[in-house]
């Protein structure tokens, strides 16, 4: 049972929110699996995105919504719809996440993808916690590739980032595994660091029940983004071409052009898609997962949660990932090509006649599906950590979908 003396099973995740919805649909599948396997727990997510309400409700599960950020030139940070200045926007997101943090009181404050928040706004938050309530627990969820080594350690080096993961947090969980890429190694991280690593393996949802109302046609070929915000490339490429080729094989393309894909953008290419035999375009689905397990095809970009999803259903995939201005999809695509998971196409070769080329080669080649030598048990040890930090044993097994 679980010991209210030490815990009240409140959990503070904060989720990064400058771009797309991975980071999201993550935390929010880990939310979701604790919450099932630890009734007790209560979630609290503090995120800007302006598409929480796409991913439907989850018992004991709510939001603390930060006004929204954008990308403004690759790297740097603007507020998406207030016209603050960015130290202005920092300043007010920092004041509401220092605030819910002293009314609400987690036990576990979870952090993903930017372990002091995006421009250290969440520092003063994660001070106090563990200046007030030292048994808290301050982890850090950290996809297994975040950047090329140089950019990564330039930047966590100006950002004083080690020193606060030494100083400040518990545990730092790597989704990931070290045998496929050893962040330790490749950022230089220390023997202090490495002591509160633990290697999860892959992070992926947890496949919901099949149920008549819910069911889905099988697609020939899904085509899918991630989020969008940077999609559009890869989307007018296949629509150029691929699309009325494969059509005349008989074979449907669906495309989802995701929620943060530019508006004006979107409403061209989804008027494009309307007019072609064989497309189907949705701007989001939230049952993509059976969408990729059914398909014979997925062309996709390299995001770390739509590549979860294709190695673990074994689904056959051409991958072609962003490699401006981080190179993570680019590095991960790449391992799991040797590890026969994917195939991947580098973006600087990508015209309508390549891709078409490339496809219809594929689809052409014999393939009896095949799941590569990767661990994709991220959810059930991430639940295993929560055992420990409630002192109780969960309340029932959940079964690994592999």
């Amino acid at each position: 049972m679980l010991s209210h003396e030490t815990t009240s099973g409140r959990v503070l995740a904060y989720c990064h929110d400058g771009v797309g919805i991975g980071h999201l649909s993550r935390t929010l599948s880990i939310c979701e699996r604790i919450g099932k396997e630890y009734p007790f727990s209560t979630f609290l997510v503090a995120t800007g995105t302006p598409y929480f309400s796409l991913f439907g409700s989850l018992p004991r599960v709510d939001h603390l919504k930060l006004p929204a950020m954008v990308k403004t030139n690759g790297r740097a940070y603007g507020s998406k719809y207030l016209g603050l200045s960015i130290g202005q926007l920092i300043q007010c997101r920092s004041a509401l996440l220092a605030d819910m943090m002293r009314h609400y009181c987690p036990d576990v404050l979870l952090i993903d993808k930017a372990p002091l928040g995006v421009c250290r706004e969440l520092v003063p938050a994660i001070r106090w916690l563990k200046e007030n309530r030292p048994a808290a627990k301050v982890v850090f969820g950290m996809r297994d590739i975040e950047d090329s080594p140089e950019a990564t350690i330039e930047q966590w080096s100006r950002d004083d980032v080690p020193e606060m993961l030494a100083t400040y947090f518990d545990e730092i969980w790597v989704y990931g595994t070290r045998e496929v890429f050893d962040p330790v190694q490749q950022y230089g991280l220390s023997a202090e660091l490495d002591a509160k690593i633990h290697f999860t393996g892959y992070v992926t949802p947890d496949s919901p029940p099949a149920h008549p109302s819910n069911r889905i046609e099988d697609d020939d070929i899904v085509v899918t983004v991630g989020g969008g915000t940077d999609g559009e490339c890869v989307l007018r490429t296949y629509l150029s071409e691929t699309a009325s080729r494969v059509a005349k094989l008989g074979l449907r393309s669906t495309i989802i052009g995701g929620p943060d894909l530019p508006q004006d953008v979107a409403n061209g290419l989804r008027n494009q898609a309307a007019q072609m035999d064989g497309v189907e375009w949705l701007d989001f689905d939230p049952c993509i997962g059976r969408r990729i397990r059914n398909a014979k095809l997925v062309v996709s970009m390299g995001g770390y949660n739509t590549m979860c999803q294709v190695a673990r259903s074994g689904t056959r995939a051409l991958i072609v990932p962003r490699i401006r201005p981080r190179r993570e999809q680019f590095m991960r695509a790449e391992l799991w090509s040797k590890r026969g998971a994917v195939e991947v196409v580098d973006p600087d070769r990508l015209t309508p006649t390549f891709l078409a080329n490339h496809v219809l080669a594929m689809l052409d080649q014999p393939y009896m599906g095949s799941k590569p030598d990767l661990d994709f048990n991220g959810l059930n040890r991430i639940s295993d950590r929560f055992a420990d930090f409630w002192k109780t044993e969960k309340l029932c097994a959940t079964a690994v979908r592999l």
